[in-house]
């Protein structure tokens, strides 16, 4: 799995370079770009706390046969950091296209849904 996010990561990380790129290049776009940045680093910061929940909850089953249950912030975190972004499109809609934003938001799970059937083609 952290083999997948790191994929993934790098892969973002090249693409919000495109982003900058266009974004300085064609000012006509500039809008868009920054929206799609604004949705990919959210999809970023979603994913990293998707693993540290991963992470937290694989110690906590490893260690203790019974667990107690846990009530924990882990999709309320990711949904408000997705709130966050779109309302800071909403808020500045000169500055951020509010759909590019909304869709780039899903560009980490697609990204290692792709890389995740790539790796499972290429062992088969």
């Amino acid at each position: 799995m952290d083999e997948l996010l790191q994929k993934a990561t790098r892969a973002a990380f090249l693409f919000l370079a495109v982003c900058f790129l266009v974004w300085a290049a064609v000012p006509e776009w500039r809008v868009y770009a920054a929206g799609v940045v604004l949705g990919v680093v959210a999809s970023l910061v979603n994913s990293f706390l998707l693993r540290r929940r991963v992470d937290l909850i694989g110690n906590v089953y490893k260690n203790n046969p019974n667990p107690p249950r846990r009530m924990g912030l882990g999709l309320a975190g990711r949904l408000a950091t997705v709130l966050l972004a779109a309302m800071v499109a909403y808020r500045f809609p000169d500055r951020f296209h509010l759909p590019s934003v909304l869709f780039s938001c899903f560009f980490m799970p697609v990204v290692v849904l792709l890389f995740a059937y790539l790796g499972n083609k290429r062992q088969s």
